[in-house]
């Protein structure tokens, strides 16, 4: 799901973005002029040119460019990624990618169409979106040689996938990874095993992550109370909820209504250049 875009020119060089946390992935292209990530507030590194950046949420970084200099540069950020790429991540922390003059001229015209698409959307919105991740996540991994590597999952990718949606179509009924392991045939022993050497994660960690991006959809697409979220991803109460969501996502379900996803609000004219108010941050009282 895309959760937010900005484009265009940025004056990070006099007016660095300080170094926090974002709650989403995070990729950042530079299409003309230098940037570059920092992650404590005395570094100053050398801006470069010609960059793709990848960073997971909960990533504390910057973005710093030169001073008296604008540069252009587009930022998108999605509530999740490919298993791959995410895999890569975890290995690396962070990735980036050398871009050419044709990867930035194609980036441009990806952040035109996904701009269209995320103040006006419509029932293909989200098809585009899904397909420009898929454009920035090809571009991040071009020339790692990791990436070309055997996928161990096999037939055991197959009964992961089966646990995982199981998971998905009972989360009203708060189901067990007993439950869902039985569904796919396995026991809750095999289950854990496969998502160990398959995932590199606990079968845990997979339900907490469907559970937070339903919860996340439904108060990104509706107007529904906390309560009904609440029941509909397997919480007894809103407050569990979002006692959960806030150890999750570091931000109360309130705050990331407000917050983190505003993919339809419309902008006033002063925004339209550059989008400047995307990157105010509101402060819980």
């Amino acid at each position: 799901m895309l959760r937010y875009l900005g484009m265009g020119p940025r004056a990070m060089g006099d007016c660095p973005m300080p170094p926090h946390k974002r709650v989403n992935w995070e990729f950042l292209a530079v299409l003309h002029g230098k940037c570059a990530p920092f992650f404590r507030p005395e570094e100053r590194p050398v801006p470069a040119s010609d960059r793709l950046w990848l960073f997971p949420p909960g990533y504390v970084h910057g973005w710093i460019g030169e001073p008296g200099r604008r540069c252009e540069v587009l930022v998108v950020h999605y509530n999740a990624v490919p298993a791959a790429v995410e895999r890569l991540v975890q290995e690396h922390g962070f990735l980036a990618a050398p871009l050419t003059a044709s990867d930035r001229r194609r980036l441009g015209r990806l952040g035109k169409t996904l701009r269209r698409h995320y103040w006006h959307p419509i029932l293909l919105s989200d098809v585009y979106a899904q397909r420009a991740l898929m454009d920035l996540c090809l571009l991040i991994l071009r020339g790692r040689s990791e990436s070309r590597q055997p996928y161990e999952g096999g037939a055991s990718l197959n009964k992961i996938v089966l646990a995982e949606q199981w998971l998905r179509d009972h989360l009203a009924a708060n189901p067990t990874i007993l439950a869902a392991a039985r569904a796919a045939g396995l026991s809750g022993s095999q289950l854990r095993r496969l998502f160990a050497r398959v995932r590199k994660e606990r079968p845990k960690q997979i339900l907490n992550k469907v559970r937070f991006e339903k919860a996340m959809r439904l108060m990104a697409e509706t107007d529904a109370k906390l309560d009904v979220v609440a029941g509909e991803c397997g919480f007894s109460n809103a407050t569990s909820f979002c006692r959960a969501f806030k150890t999750y996502n570091g931000k109360s379900p309130t705050v990331w209504r407000k917050e983190i996803y505003i993919q339809y609000k419309r902008p006033r004219e002063a925004e339209k250049a550059d989008h400047a108010s995307h990157g105010r941050r509101y402060r819980e009282p």
